[in-house]
């Protein structure tokens, strides 16, 4: 019998501890499961470790941000975050547990790892020479609304590309800039080469894929790609070109609901588009559906062919670190598109307005099934009202 002062589950058979341990799919909740007690311990080491860590949602609640885990049910875990970024505007990640945050909301720019705590700046500025006066340089402000890198960005030459707004008319179409870690200012060469009234982009996602020499790639909302291939810098020396796609033939299989958003994403070597549908009745959480997209090109043209189902996928899509792992690494019945609330991103204000009326809706995150209606979405994240700091981010692991 058990001791008096031992748990009544540290008597459990190792078989039966052995098969709840396979159920837990997050590696803090095996980690949890270890401390319980010794012979959890011992029954648990002759499991194999969990499945590889997927990422986590962060819902900025009222008293800080909440970190969801969807391998622990979409439960929260706890999470110490500096007093200084409690409460600060996040507009993207990288793995290995980087954040993209804006401290004062449009200015303060800095990249944040959760797990070590060290903090790199952004730059806030983008500088361009006088043509009057030589040597004379005029700094306009710059708010972030997405951002990635080219690799971790503690690696000798990584590069940042983002979709930047103006401070001063943040109503003008947004911008593609570059950086490098470490620079204070965006470059005036690539912004006096790139953005013009050519090139004001309506742009609405970024990826970075490694693919050859590496290149940058801004997703239109024409679903359109521009690429910038690598080296960015020097400038001077930089090649871009647009990839055009034909106009997809799919639209009847929408059923005439609005498209509201579109990601990229690279899945088994395959540039894949998701494209994020809406609700045609207002009054209802907008996401409804989704459809898959993979590219092809044949010879000259390129294609966006509808994909017939997700194939064990599990996309997580957000704006500069959209992300696909696989359902048969250890995550049965999981695969699906996961989403979260990122309609801020097409409202240039909210970044200037002061808190008591700044709201980042946070309510429309959840799961797609890639299943046929009407089990199509499902709301697996906590339902919450507006947050006046944050939109919802991604963690990446």
């Amino acid at each position: 019998m058990a001791d008096a002062e031992s748990p009544p589950w540290a008597e459990l058979v190792p078989d039966i501890v052995r098969e709840i341990g396979r159920h837990l799919l997050c590696e803090i909740d095996r980690h949890h499961a270890d401390g319980l007690c010794r012979s959890w311990r011992d029954a648990l080491l002759q499991l194999r470790p969990p499945p590889p860590p997927l990422p986590r949602l962060v819902l900025p609640e009222a008293d800080g941000p909440a970190f969801y885990c969807v391998p622990s049910g979409c439960r929260p875990h706890p999470f110490v975050l500096p007093p200084a970024e409690l409460r600060a505007r996040c507009f993207g990640s990288y793995d290995g547990a980087w954040i993209f945050q804006a401290v004062d909301q449009a200015a303060n720019h800095v990249l944040l790892n959760l797990i070590t705590h060290q903090q790199l700046n952004l730059p806030n500025l983008i500088r361009f020479p006088s043509f009057l006066l030589p040597g004379l340089t005029f700094d306009f402000e710059v708010a972030f609304v997405a951002a990635t890198l080219s690799s971790q960005p503690t690696d000798q030459g990584c590069v940042g590309a983002s979709i930047i707004g103006f401070k001063r008319r943040p109503l003008n179409p947004r911008h593609i800039a570059f950086w490098r870690m470490g620079d204070e200012a965006f470059s005036q060469s690539i912004e006096s080469r790139w953005i013009d009234e050519e090139l004001e982009l309506d742009v609405v996602d970024l990826l970075y894929s490694g693919h050859g020499a590496g290149a940058f790639l801004f997703l239109t909302r024409g679903e359109n790609i521009r690429v910038f291939r690598q080296p960015i810098f020097p400038l001077g020396d930089m090649q871009t070109t647009v990839l055009y796609f034909e106009r997809r033939g799919d639209d009847d299989d929408d059923d005439g609901r609005p498209v509201l958003d579109r990601y990229l994403v690279e899945s088994r070597g395959k540039l894949l588009m998701v494209v994020r549908l809406g609700d045609r009745e207002p009054g209802r959480l907008p996401t409804t559906t989704f459809r898959v997209f993979e590219r092809e090109d044949e010879l000259f043209n390129n294609y966006w062919t509808k994909l017939p189902d997700l194939g064990g996928r599990m996309l997580f899509v957000g704006r500069g670190c959209s992300r696909s792992y696989e359902a048969a690494d250890g995550y049965p019945g999981m695969e699906g598109v996961y989403f979260l609330d990122d309609r801020s991103f097409h409202d240039p204000m909210v970044v200037y307005k002061d808190a008591a009326q700044r709201r980042y809706p946070c309510s429309d995150n959840g799961r797609w099934l890639g299943a046929p209606p009407p089990a199509e979405v499902e709301r697996c994240f906590p339902e919450q009202g507006p947050s006046n700091y944050s939109p919802p981010v991604w963690i990446l692991p």
